[in-house]
C-alpha cells in the first residue's frame, strides 16, 4: 500500500505540474517562429533596404507618452508615415499591446500610455509604412523601463 501510495502521489503532483506547464507558456514567443526561419532570407532583404535608406529612429518614454522620432539619411524630418508599435512585456507576452503613434509634425510621433501596463522592463518595437497597411519601410526597437 505504500509503493502505490506513493507513486500515486508522484502521479498527482506530475499532473499539477504538467497543467501548471502547459496552460502557463504557449511554447511560442514569436508567431509562426517556423516560418519566419524559413523565410529568413526575405528578412535579410528587407534589413538590406531599411539600412539602404540610412533613416535614424529616436524612441523614449516621457510623462507617460511614448515618443518617438524619425529622420531620413539627410536629417530632415519624416512627419508623414503611418508609425504602429507593439509595447511587449519582457516576461509575459499575454500583456504585450498595441499603439498607433500621431504625428505631431517636425518628425515626432507620440502615444500615451496606456494606463493599465504593469511597471517593468518592455521592448517597444516601431514600424514605419508610407501609408496604413502598407509596405513595412523601417522598424526599431528600444527597451523602456515603465514605473
Amino acid at each position: 500500500m505504500y509503493f502505490m501510495g506513493f507513486f500515486g502521489l508522484m502521479f498527482v503532483v506530475n499532473g499539477i505540474f504538467l497543467e501548471k506547464a502547459i496552460t502557463s507558456f504557449p511554447g511560442e514567443d514569436v508567431e509562426k517562429s517556423y516560418l519566419q526561419g524559413l523565410n529568413y532570407n526575405s528578412t535579410l532583404a528587407a534589413r538590406q533596404a531599411q539600412s539602404e535608406l540610412g533613416w535614424q529612429a529616436q524612441a523614449g518614454l516621457e510623462d507617460g507618452v511614448v515618443r518617438f522620432h524619425l529622420e531620413d539619411a539627410k536629417g530632415n524630418a519624416l512627419s508623414t508615415m503611418h508609425v504602429g508599435a507593439l509595447l511587449k512585456h519582457a516576461a509575459n507576452a499575454t500583456l504585450d499591446t498595441p499603439i498607433e503613434l500621431s504625428s505631431i509634425g517636425n518628425g515626432d510621433y507620440v502615444a500615451d500610455l496606456p494606463v493599465e501596463l504593469p511597471a517593468g522592463k518592455w521592448t517597444l518595437q516601431a514600424t514605419v509604412q508610407a501609408e496604413a497597411e502598407g509596405e513595412t519601410l523601417f522598424t526599431a526597437s528600444k527597451t523602456l523601463l515603465i514605473r
